[in-house]
């Protein structure tokens, strides 16, 4: 009489895996917040755009929840922009259904999205930072102070995506009334400063989260961005100058400031550079399936994509007016395989939190001295082949020669290690 015998060899896949190198950061940062004491319990991730920030550290939020202290409360991620937000709870979702312990819930406060933040079910809270500094200032203006404390009684732990940010007066203001009782805080960021000169901000920064952070080993490799490159998790880079003498009347900025709108606005409209915007997109989507274009203003957004429009291309349009279905509509188009090749233009959105992996080629037609920003838009067409990406990409960096400019992620990624105590050394 025949039987069957299991089949002993059979591996457990699981749904919801890790990289190595993603599941060396999440060990370090369960490591850095466990401790129990007061500096021991704040720490920023540091990784390059595109190496899985949210999630690892959704992994991170759903083993923290799981704990037995943690039963009744709420995990909070903070983030400033919708796209960031959407991508956070997409990915709490899927991190809980394969780690989680128990029911929990899943509350969005973002847009226009709306909830009873005194009536929260356990489980996860998405929030938009603006959103929840104006309803805690709305209660203070109504005679109810400490709203966020009371919140911050109630948290299991938080995570502060785009964690350079988090020194902003009314940013760092929602950040620590809601760590009242010593819960992690995990700040995620690719660049953990927020100006290249290393100046106040930077060391405020880094003060805020216990001088404290982890990243990824590169094994042998000179940094982490290389090691990700050569792997195959990022695509390699081609940097490619474009030079425009304009007659736009500029201020370069001072400081740590970057270029005013109305200087932006003036790039924007001048006709040299307006014509080289498209003139280097439509050479782009010559060669390339998906382009996305960085625009110095809203009206050169919508002026480039009309002209290449008119040309024959696709193209879509994304800024911050842009209406919610007509957003994510055009997104899908972009991230949709077929359909010939397509521009994606937008200006002060997509730099964080979008991810189309088809992406081959950024055009940064926006002056900044930001290397923060510059790395934010760089990230969007280096989604290597290992996530679905590509082995390389192509950075065009459009700059009038009278301004300065950057070219490369490297040193954006290793910028501002100084002040910060590596890999909770």
């Amino acid at each position: 009489m025949s039987r069957d015998v299991p089949d002993n060899d059979k591996s457990i896949l699981p749904t919801r895996p890790l990289y190595p190198f993603q599941r060396q950061v999440l060990h370090d940062l369960l490591d850095a917040v466990g401790r129990g004491q007061v500096t021991d319990r704040r720490v920023v991730a540091h990784l390059p755009t595109g190496a899985g920030k949210t999630r690892i550290a959704s992994h991170a939020a759903a083993t923290l929840l799981n704990h037995r202290d943690a039963e009744g409360r709420v995990f909070v991620w903070l983030a400033a922009s919708e796209e960031l937000c959407e991508q956070a709870a997409e990915d709490l979702a899927a991190a809980w259904r394969h780690l989680g312990n128990r029911k929990a819930a899943l509350h969005r406060y973002w847009g226009s999205a709306d909830l009873d933040l005194e009536q929260l079910d356990e489980g996860f809270l998405v929030a938009g930072l603006q959103k929840l500094y104006f309803a805690a200032t709305s209660r203070l203006r109504a005679g109810e102070p400490g709203f966020l404390t009371q919140l911050g009684r109630q948290t299991a732990g938080i995570v502060f995506d785009e964690a350079h940010q988090a020194v902003a007066p009314t940013y760092r203001h929602v950040a620590e009334q809601l760590t009242v009782d010593n819960p992690p805080l995990i700040g995620l960021t690719a660049t953990p400063g927020r100006t290249w000169r290393l100046d106040g901000d930077d060391y405020d920064l880094a003060e805020m989260f216990g001088e404290r952070k982890v990243t990824l080993d590169p094994r042998g490799h000179d940094d982490p961005v290389t090691f990700l490159i050569t792997r195959g998790y990022l695509a390699a880079p081609r940097f490619v100058r474009v030079d425009v003498e304009t007659s736009a009347a500029v201020r370069e900025p001072n400081g740590s400031d970057d270029y005013r709108e109305t200087d932006l606005r003036a790039i924007g409209s001048d006709p040299a550079w307006q014509a080289r915007i498209v003139d280097e997109t439509l050479d782009a989507l010559s060669r390339y399936e998906r382009v996305i274009v960085f625009c110095p203003s809203v009206q050169s957004a919508l002026d480039s994509a009309r002209e290449v429009l008119d040309s024959g291309r696709r193209a879509a349009v994304i800024v911050a007016g842009t209406p919610d279905d007509e957003r994510k509509a055009q997104i899908v188009a972009f991230r949709a395989e077929g359909g010939g090749p397509m521009a994606l233009f937008n200006y002060g959105v997509l730099t964080a939190g979008f991810d189309a992996p088809r992406t081959k080629c950024a055009i940064i037609a926006r002056p900044t001295t930001s290397l923060v920003l510059y790395s934010q838009m760089v990230g969007r067409a280096m989604r290597g082949r290992q996530s679905g990406g590509n082995r390389r990409c192509e950075i065009r960096t459009v700059v009038d020669i009278r301004l300065r400019g950057f070219g490369s992620v490297t040193e954006a990624f290793g910028n501002w290690e100084e002040m910060w105590r590596q890999n909770n050394s």
